[in-house]
């Protein structure tokens, strides 16, 4: 992918699709961990209680966070004729970073020694997926990220 001047195309992903791409991801990983916990061990209760604690938590965190009134988000600009598209794979990947690969790292982490504490994490991962659910409908379609820089383009 080459732009006309001889460079590279600059490579977009969609909001939305990123979206709607990583809310099963983040659904699915919260349900296999609160497997791999109640496998490694966790009380029933304590770990499901310990799931909907943190899918609750996180989706409403997520949906609620106070940093929105201190934060600007820059405009976006007009998309070049020549941005190529990410590919499917790519926008779920991307979305899937830190945030999901974190709460799994640290699920990973906690399974033998604290698998309730498993259990929270995984309830977060499917919060942020369930929270990911909720704000799907304000998402402006026409919305792309540059995935390196973050910038923000419409096209």
């Amino acid at each position: 992918m080459v732009a006309a001047a001889g460079g590279p195309a600059l490579r977009l992903q969609s909001v939305w699709r990123r979206t709607v791409l990583v809310i099963p991801i983040r659904v699915a990983l919260g349900g296999v961990w609160l497997a791999a916990a109640r496998l490694a061990g966790a009380p029933n209760a304590p770990a499901l209680l310990a799931f909907a604690v943190g899918a609750f938590a996180i989706a409403f965190t997520a949906l609620n966070d106070p940093r929105r009134r201190f934060l600007r988000t820059p405009d976006p600009v007009a998309a070049p004729a020549d941005a190529v598209v990410d590919p499917p794979w790519r926008h779920a990947v991307a979305a899937t970073f830190p945030s999901t690969a974190g709460l799994s790292v640290l699920a990973a982490i906690a399974l033998v020694p604290q698998p309730t504490l498993t259990a929270l994490l995984g309830g977060a991962s499917a919060g942020l997926g369930v929270a990911a659910l909720v704000s799907l409908p304000r998402l402006d379609r026409r919305l792309y990220v540059e995935p390196r820089s973050h910038a923000l383009y419409l096209r």
